[in-house]
């Protein structure tokens, strides 16, 4: 495996660097966690490797399997997820975070609608590469 990504976010600015780095990452639903006793959410999905260029061997990029956490989370709503539907496929956008006195909103948004919204403490986020590279299907395109 090549220098693994690993990341850690602490405020607003430190998780707009994640979320670049996670954008069109593809998560399965089943592959989402949410802990409330432990007041964490974790997720695992196939992340587009961005910061790496293409290469003549592999002109479509790479992915990796990622998994990143979130600390210290409150309350969690899923808007137009079905999470019975462990099979289902979410695109993520981006993931933004507004922190106040009282509490700090992070919503990680998907494709088509769907959002993760997390109620936390404080910004407490670690994302880390698991796996080593494939070749990616196809190159994600934003219209």
């Amino acid at each position: 495996m090549n220098k693994p990504l690993k990341l850690i976010a602490q405020s607003a600015d430190d998780l707009t660097v994640i979320s670049a780095l996670l954008q069109d990452m593809t998560i399965r639903v089943g592959d989402i966690a949410w802990l409330p006793a432990e007041k964490r959410l974790a997720c695992i999905g196939n992340r587009f490797v961005w910061e790496k260029k293409r290469l003549f061997r592999r002109p479509k990029g790479e992915r990796i399997r990622t998994a990143f956490h979130f600390r210290g989370v409150e309350k969690l709503q899923y808007q137009n997820i079905d999470i019975t539907n462990s099979e289902s496929i979410l695109s993520l956008l981006n993931i933004e975070a507004t922190e106040t006195e009282k509490s700090t909103q992070i919503v990680l948004n998907f494709s088509g609608g769907s959002s993760l919204a997390i109620t936390a403490e404080v910004i407490d986020c670690v994302a880390a590469d698991v796996s080593d590279t494939w070749q990616a299907i196809a190159r994600p395109h934003h219209a």
